[in-house]
C-alpha cells in the first residue's frame, strides 16, 4: 500500500478527519499506538484554532456592544446591575404625571437622561437618532453620511454662527462644526451632559469653534439676532410647546438666517382611534418622559406664527438603496431578542431569584423593551417617521 494514501481517524465518537498518513508501512500495533499520541498532541492546537473563529461567529451572532446589538444588552447588565431602580422609576413616573399635569416636562426629561444619556451612549455609541440606513453602508456608515447630509440640508459653512438646541452630548453639533468650519454653540439642560460634551469637545480638539451652554430652548439668556443658522436634532419631540420653540429659534436668528429641525413625526396613516397605534405611540412618549409626538402640520403651523418662511420639508429615509429608518434594530437582531415572548418573564424570575436588582424588570421592560420595539411597529405601520428634515427661513 502506497505510504501516502488517506488513513481515516476516528475523532471522538463522531468526527472522521483523513488526512495523508505516513504511518501506513509501520505494523499495525506500533502504527495504533502512534496514531493515538499523534491524536493526542493534536487536539490542543486544533483547539486554540478554533477559539479565534468560535469568537467571530459569537461576536457575529451578538454583535458590536456599541451597535445596538444583543451584546449590547449583555454589556448593560454588567455595567448597571447594582443601580437603584426602583427609585429611579418612582421618579420618573412622577415626572411624568407631572408633566401631564402642568404641561412641563423639562424635570422628567433631566431625570431621565441623569441615568439613560450613558446607557444609550454605551449601547449605540455618540449617534442615537435614526437616519436613512444605506443597504452597502453599517450602521455607523450611514450616521457618518448623515453628518454630511445634515450639513449640506443646513446649509452651514465656516463664516457661519450655528446654534444647536436640546444638543444632549453635542455630537451633532461637532460634527457640523468638523465638516463646515462654523463656529457651534450647543445648548443643553442636563449637567452630565455639559461635563460630558465638554469633554468630548477637547478629545476631538474643537475647543476653537465649539462650546456649550446650559439651559432651556423654550426660552434662553442668549442675545437675539447672534445665530445665522439654528438647528434641532430629535428635539422637538420633548417639547409641549413648538410656539415657544419657534419664537425662541426666530429671535435668536439673523435675518437670512434658517432654522432646521430633524424630528420623529407621527404620520397621516396614524389613527388614534386604534388602540394598538395609540399604544405604540404612548410607550415611546412615556418611557422618555416627554409629550405625545408631534404630526408636521403642528410644526408648520408653530414655524408659520413666528414668521419663518418654509424652505425645504423632506423625508430623506425614502431615497433609493435604502432600509427602513427602524432597521437598526432588526438588522442586529435587537428587536426579535426584545420581542421574545419568554425574554420578559426570564427577567422576572432572575429578579425573584436575586439575580437582578429590585425593579429591574420594570425598567427593562419600561426603557429598554420600550421604546425599541414600537418604533419598528410603528414604523412598520407607516404610522411614524424618524428621518424628515424641515428647514425655514427668516426674512
Amino acid at each position: 500500500m502506497n505510504s501516502m494514501h488517506l488513513a481515516v481517524l476516528k475523532c471522538s465518537n463522531f468526527c472522521m478527519l483523513p488526512y495523508p498518513c505516513f504511518f501506513a508501512k509501520l505494523p499495525h500495533g506500533r502504527c495504533a499506538a502512534m496514531t493515538s499520541k499523534h491524536e493526542a498532541s493534536m487536539w490542543p492546537g486544533l483547539t486554540l484554532l478554533a477559539l479565534p473563529l468560535a469568537g467571530g461567529v459569537l461576536r457575529r451572532l451578538l454583535g458590536e456592544a456599541d451597535d445596538q446589538s444583543v451584546m449590547s444588552l449583555i454589556h448593560i447588565y454588567f455595567r448597571y446591575r447594582r443601580t437603584d431602580f426602583t427609585d429611579f422609576m418612582r421618579s420618573h413616573r412622577e415626572a411624568l404625571k407631572k408633566g401631564h399635569e402642568t404641561g412641563d416636562f423639562v424635570p422628567g426629561v433631566i431625570n431621565y437622561y441623569t441615568l439613560m444619556s450613558e446607557l444609550i451612549t454605551l449601547a449605540s455609541g455618540p449617534f442615537w437618532h435614526f437616519v436613512p440606513m444605506f443597504r452597502h453602508m453599517t450602521r455607523m456608515e450611514s450616521h457618518h453620511q448623515f453628518h454630511h447630509t445634515l450639513t449640506k440640508y443646513l446649509g452651514a459653512v465656516k463664516e457661519d454662527k450655528v446654534l444647536e438646541i436640546g444638543c444632549g452630548y453635542g455630537e451633532m453639533g461637532r460634527q457640523v462644526a468638523k465638516i463646515s468650519g462654523a463656529d457651534v454653540t450647543g445648548l443643553t439642560m442636563a449637567d452630565a451632559e455639559i461635563v460630558g460634551a465638554n469633554a468630548r469637545i477637547k478629545a476631538a480638539g474643537l475647543e476653537d469653534r465649539c462650546r456649550m451652554v446650559q439651559g432651556n430652548y423654550h426660552k434662553t439668556n442668549l442675545e437675539a439676532g447672534s445665530f445665522t443658522k439654528v438647528f434641532g436634532i430629535y428635539t422637538l419631540k420633548y417639547s409641549s410647546d413648538l410656539y415657544a420653540v419657534f419664537g425662541e429659534a426666530a429671535r435668536l436668528l439673523k435675518s437670512g438666517g434658517s432654522f432646521l429641525s430633524y424630528e420623529i413625526l407621527i404620520t397621516d396613516k396614524y389613527n388614534p382611534k386604534d388602540a394598538l397605534q395609540r399604544s405604540y405611540v404612548e410607550n415611546i412618549s412615556h418611557s422618555t418622559c416627554m409629550p405625545s409626538l408631534w404630526p408636521a402640520q403642528a410644526l408648520r403651523d408653530a414655524a408659520k406664527k413666528a414668521g419663518l418662511v418654509a424652505a425645504v420639508e423632506e423625508d430623506i429615509g425614502t431615497v433609493p438603496n435604502t432600509r427602513p429608518w427602524y432597521s437598526c434594530f432588526t438588522m442586529t437582531g435587537v428587536y426579535y431578542f426584545l420581542a421574545c415572548p419568554l425574554l420578559l418573564p426570564l427577567v422576572k424570575l432572575a429578579e425573584t431569584l436575586r439575580i437582578l436588582p429590585p425593579a429591574f424588570a420594570d425598567w427593562f421592560e419600561s426603557m429598554l423593551m420600550h421604546p425599541p420595539l414600537d418604533f419598528v411597529r410603528a414604523g412598520r405601520a407607516g404610522i411614524i417617521s424618524g428621518t424628515v428634515v424641515m428647514t425655514w427661513k427668516k426674512p
